[in-house]
């Protein structure tokens, strides 16, 4: 959730051979609800992947180098999420309480994208752990409240490139806890193209699931040079009784071929979000 600023004046990004085996990502997430009860909700992510053979950059995107090559990785990401209420009144027993809850959320996926001809196989596994907390102020006292869900997530997709730079899959999307599971419907679907001889690009993204909660996102990228572009990307939830959606407009731009800068703004029902991310190669 999420972004963007724009530089007006950007020159064309010169592109000499260059390749890396690794990258490391990392992002902060603010989100504002227009709401009287949520008075905190931040987010940060780190991704680390690394490429099974070296990611050639010349001639196409820096940030599109390494699905233009069809280059595999193993991946992994750490997300920490923090969630705070405004002080607020609940009943305790038979008693009115002054109540504040928090929630921290740490989460770890592993993951595999490997590319073999015109196939493509992605799978990922994950853990979650979440904890609740409440602090009630009553009759002159403080009562605690702990609750904790451990959570274990999985994702598996096969998919097929039937032309150059377009990608096509299906799977599963799914999560176990203690007391509940779900499997849900994953498809995903991506598409780069050239605009001309001059560096510009169009990159084209659709990624949902579809379940008990049906939620799916669609995003595209336009690239003015190599280096630097803008986009806009648009999210739905859907559970059968409600729906939230959220839209976004986002950019990165790489200084040079090893560290780029990113940001994000948005907003959909009741919510308004930025998001700044960094990314550097080797």
């Amino acid at each position: 959730m999420k972004r963007v600023f724009i530089a007006c004046t950007l020159a064309t990004l010169t592109m000499s051979s260059f390749a890396y085996d690794a990258q490391i990502e990392g992002g902060f997430t603010y989100l504002n609800h227009d709401d009287d009860f949520t008075k905190t909700d931040h987010q940060l992510d780190a991704k680390a992947t690394f490429y099974f053979s070296p990611v050639q950059t010349k001639s196409a995107p820096l940030n599109e180098a390494a699905f233009l090559g069809n280059v595999s990785n193993l991946y992994g990401t750490y997300r920490y999420n923090f969630l705070e209420s405004e002080n607020y009144i609940d009943m305790f027993g038979a008693h009115n309480a002054i109540a504040k809850s928090e929630r921290d959320i740490h989460s770890v996926v592993g993951g595999l994208e490997y590319f073999y001809q015109q196939f493509y196989v992605n799978g990922e596994i994950g853990y979650s752990q979440l904890q609740d907390q409440t602090v009630a102020h009553v009759n002159g006292g403080k009562e605690k409240y702990t609750h904790d869900v451990d959570v274990t997530t999985y994702r598996a997709l096969v998919g097929f490139m039937p032309v150059s730079n377009l990608l096509l899959a299906a799977g599963v999307d799914g999560y176990t806890t203690d007391e509940d599971d779900q499997a849900n419907l994953a498809l995903k679907a991506k598409y780069v193209t050239s605009l001309g001889q001059s560096g510009q690009y169009l990159n084209f993204e659709a990624d949902g699931t579809f379940g008990d909660l049906d939620q799916f996102t669609l995003a595209t990228d336009y690239y003015f040079n190599y280096a630097f572009s803008l986009g806009a990307s648009y999210t739905l939830q859907d559970d059968n009784h409600s729906n939230i959606d959220f839209f976004s407009v986002r950019s990165k731009y790489f200084i040079n071929q090893n560290l780029a800068l990113g940001g994000e703004v948005g907003f959909g029902d009741d919510l308004q979000g930025v998001h700044v991310n960094a990314t550097y190669r080797f």
